[in-house]
């Protein structure tokens, strides 16, 4: 099962990634005031991919806080398989049961 805001901080991480190629040159070109109209129009798409990106983080990161901060329990947790469905471990230690333990 997926957690909840796995897919906004995916999509927040991705447009973060992008704001690192995006802003760089235009902010500089900005602060140094050399900066031509497409430069300023960079600035600004680097800006909003920083902040959009920021925002997707943010909701992720409550959605999955929320998540783990709800109280757990025997209504409320995940169905598991019973152990009938689960495999056979051929390494396990067979158990003994009714056996008397060996002397020390």
């Amino acid at each position: 099962m997926q957690s909840k805001g796995t897919w906004q901080i995916a999509v927040g991480l991705i447009l973060l990634a992008a704001t690192v190629f995006v802003l760089p040159t235009p902010l500089f070109e900005v602060f140094s005031d050399s900066a031509g109209q497409g430069a300023v129009v960079m600035f600004a798409v680097g800006l909003g991919l920083l902040l959009a990106g920021l925002g997707f983080v943010a909701v992720g990161v409550r959605k999955r806080s929320r998540n783990l901060r709800t109280p757990r329990t025997y209504d409320t947790r995940e169905p598991s398989t019973s152990d009938e469905d689960r495999p056979v471990n051929p390494h396990a230690v067979p158990h003994s049961y009714g056996a008397v333990p060996p002397p020390i």
